[in-house]
């Protein structure tokens, strides 16, 4: 089986420091805060439409994800990993599974990120991501990986925490688990089609026989 993964709020709690990031970087462009639950019930891919809805206008939008994107990498010592993560890949790996990482998330970036985390080192097959900082769509991203692999969608499980996760397995066929507590709330989740909402990591592990 291939394991697909998000990155952010799936295998990485980054939901705080994210907030906290946006709260700095729309106060540096004269915007107002926002909480986290306001930033649960709104965000959404592509992430420029979520900033649009704060009032962010479609000028301002390139400065402040430059902006926010150093912020959240220069703070990312502070994010942990999401609860049940690093379990989660142990025993995906320990079960021979191919465990792939497809982010939104500037590849160079993301790649050291992983790297951050000891618990995660040699646990995946490719770490996928885009090119820039934008976070428009990971779509083309899965649907490439399964030309390029020949890889059965079948036989692959996406694993993620927004409707956006959602909608990228199902351009390429595949099961889909949204878990709660990222960066979505359950009322956004439940509007996805095709997705099986679970509450934790531990419940995909029993799902697929780890």
């Amino acid at each position: 089986m291939v394991i697909l993964w998000d990155w952010n709020g799936t295998l990485v709690a980054d939901v705080p420091h994210v907030v906290r990031m946006n709260n700095q970087t729309l106060e540096q462009f004269g915007y107002r805060h926002t909480s986290e639950e306001e930033y649960r019930a709104k965000f959404r891919h592509p992430v420029h439409e979520y900033y649009y809805d704060l009032g962010v206008t479609a000028e301002d939008f390139p400065k402040i994800a430059k902006v926010w994107n150093k912020a959240y990498v220069d703070g990312f010592d502070c994010v942990p990993l999401a609860p049940g993560a690093a379990e989660a890949v142990r025993r995906f790996h320990e079960a021979g599974h191919t465990q792939v990482i497809l982010s939104a998330s500037q590849v160079d970036q993301l790649r050291a990120q992983v790297e951050h985390f000891a618990e995660l080192r040699g646990m995946f097959d490719e770490v996928l991501g885009l090119k820039d900082q934008l976070a428009v769509s990971k779509v083309h991203l899965a649907t490439d990986f399964l030309a390029r692999t020949g890889v059965d969608p079948r036989e692959c499980a996406f694993i993620g925490d927004t409707t956006h996760d959602a909608e990228t397995a199902a351009a390429i066929g595949c099961r889909c688990f949204l878990v709660e507590g990222g960066h979505q709330e359950r009322r956004v989740l439940e509007t996805a089609r095709n997705a099986e909402i679970v509450p934790s990591l531990a419940t995909v592990l029993a799902e697929l026989g780890c």
